[in-house]
């Protein structure tokens, strides 16, 4: 059983590091069943900026996020059918990061030794007042940590 868990520890923190800034992750270390489309897909947003968000899906508004603080729980059934164009904007309505979601990206298999894998999409934004992140999966990312102090461009965390 520890092995298992090494397993996935090593296999999540494989697939964040080989996700780099932005795109799809797969954290399923080994192989399994052919996915199947998560039922309900979530989405999250992780803002460790010094700006209020707001979080928008379909040009509609789903909530504002502060800055720091806890991950937010999405009301998963708020939420409008996939296909999904999701974006973060700033407090003047600045698009800081974006990302189409379809349907079938986003998955959760179990494998015939009982190991679940998850496949999502996942967008990070390094700005100059923080990093930002959002994803749509069954998973919640780890890691990550501040952005280097190179990280972003004068102006770009500009309301």
């Amino acid at each position: 059983m520890r092995a298992r868990s090494m397993r996935l520890v090593l296999g999540v923190l494989v697939a964040m590091m080989l996700s780099a800034c932005s795109g799809e992750t797969t954290l399923s270390p080994s192989p399994s069943p052919s996915p199947s489309p998560s039922p309900r897909v979530h989405l999250g947003i992780s803002n460790g900026t010094t700006l209020d968000v707001t979080l928008v899906v379909n040009g509609q508004r789903v909530a504002d996020y502060p800055p720091g603080g806890q991950v937010p729980a999405i009301d998963d059934a708020a939420l409008p059918p996939l296909p999904w164009d999701v974006e973060v904007r700033s407090p003047s309505g600045r698009v800081l990061t974006s990302r189409h979601v379809d349907a079938g990206q986003v998955s959760t298999t179990t494998d015939a030794g009982g190991y679940i894998g998850h496949t999502g999409r996942l967008e990070e934004v390094d700005l100059s007042c923080g990093r930002l992140i959002v994803w749509a999966g069954d998973f919640v990312p780890t890691g990550g940590g501040p952005p280097q102090s190179s990280s972003g461009t004068p102006g770009d965390c500009a309301p």
